[in-house]
């Protein structure tokens, strides 16, 4: 007999034990109007050192309710700690809804919250009861630069186009400036061609090679070409003495400016046929001699386009 009460009240201490659920939960409301927030709770008093998990939940707790905060927090009170899982969200059609059990796991075993019934009543409003307001004026919105945009375009695209073909035509009259500039200076400046062309030849190396017939080619060759530019004759066509005596006889070169030539001609006609070499010093005297000659015809040559110019 004995043994049957203590089996009993072994049995009613572990029902009583096992009917005792850590996990409490509440609604805020089970009736709310359209669009408004409900907040379920789910709360679990333990110690520090237990395992809770709460469920974890995305975006909705069912079709109709939308989650909008999920916030978690710890009390700690006369030695119990108290875990809270707030959940808020709110429903956007009229209806009754059913707001799901929750799983929490407790050290490895698993509590559910109950679920609820959600009353969504629709927003009636009632426009007689709704007090009248003045009509206010339209207010302008201040417009912004793509406004402008959008009403001017028209005219935007003509003043692009319009100074496009302006820079157009200014590049295209700057390279014809440039061209004919270029071209001024063919005509009117040989002269500094000839000159570059002697300076250059003075810096070669023909005459530390002892290539004094090379030296005086290309020296008698500038001198013809320049001759050709400015009295506009076939001086590249034409003997050496024969130059002298058609520039003597029709344009009245100087008599210096003759000597010069001859001294020049003469002396590359030795280095050529001859096998005569000058020397560096002959060399370097005749080189001046037609820079000399050069530069004193050119100035006549200016003078007589001048007078062409009047």
């Amino acid at each position: 007999m004995r043994l049957i009460v203590v089996i009993f009240c072994f049995s009613l201490f572990s029902v009583f034990v096992n009917s005792q659920n850590p996990l409490t939960s509440s609604i805020s409301s089970k009736k709310i109007k359209y669009g408004e927030e409900v907040v379920l709770k789910l709360e679990v008093k333990a110690s520090k050192n237990e395992a809770i998990v709460f469920p974890e939940i995305k975006d909705t707790l069912s079709y109709h309710l939308e989650i909008l905060e999920n916030k978690r927090d710890t009390l700690f009170k006369e030695g119990i700690y108290t875990y809270i899982d707030s959940i808020k969200f709110s429903a956007y059609e009229p209806g009754i809804f059913t707001v799901p059990s929750q799983k929490v796991q407790i050290n490895s075993k698993e509590y559910f919250s109950p679920e609820y019934k959600l009353i969504i009543d629709s927003m009636v409003v009632d426009s007689t009861k709704q007090p009248l307001y003045d009509i206010y004026p339209i207010v302008q919105e201040p417009k912004i630069f793509q406004d402008y945009v959008k009403q001017y375009w028209v005219y935007i695209l003509m003043a692009f186009i319009m100074i496009v073909v302006i820079l157009i035509v200014m590049v295209l009259y700057f390279i014809e400036i440039k061209k004919k500039k270029i071209k001024g200076d063919k005509i009117l400046y040989p002269y500094k061609l000839a000159l570059n062309k002697l300076n250059k030849l003075e810096k070669s190396d023909y005459l530390s090679k002892g290539l004094s017939k090379k030296y005086y080619s290309e020296m008698v060759l500038i001198l013809k070409e320049y001759i050709e530019q400015r009295w506009k004759v076939g001086a590249t066509q034409l003997f050496s003495e024969d130059l002298i005596l058609y520039l003597e006889k029709n344009f009245k070169i100087k008599e210096e400016q003759k000597n010069d030539l001859k001294n020049i001609f003469q002396a590359a006609d030795l280095a050529k046929f001859a096998k005569s070499k000058p020397t560096i010093k002959e060399t370097v005297q005749h080189t001046q001699m037609a820079k000399k000659f050069i530069s004193e015809s050119n100035t006549d040559f200016l003078m007589d386009k001048d007078d062409h110019a009047y």
